[in-house]
């Protein structure tokens, strides 16, 4: 027997094939949902960062030299 040859063994490969690049397009996808997700905590975490820097500073008029 010549596994080439076989059309249910090709019909069964393709199927998982197929599975395996629907898998791998999910993983795909909840990387991405998880790096806008993280991206846009660390984004939220930096404009809190920056207004606690502006109320630590007092505002200074630059003197001229």
């Amino acid at each position: 027997m010549n596994i080439y040859e076989d059309e249910e063994l090709d019909q069964e490969l393709e199927k998982i094939t197929d599975l395996m690049g629907d898998f791998i397009l999910d993983i795909v996808q909840m990387s991405l949902k998880k790096i806008n997700n993280e991206s846009l905590i660390f984004q939220e975490l930096n404009e809190v960062r920056l207004e606690m820097a502006k109320e630590d500073i007092p505002f200074k008029k630059s003197e001229p030299f």
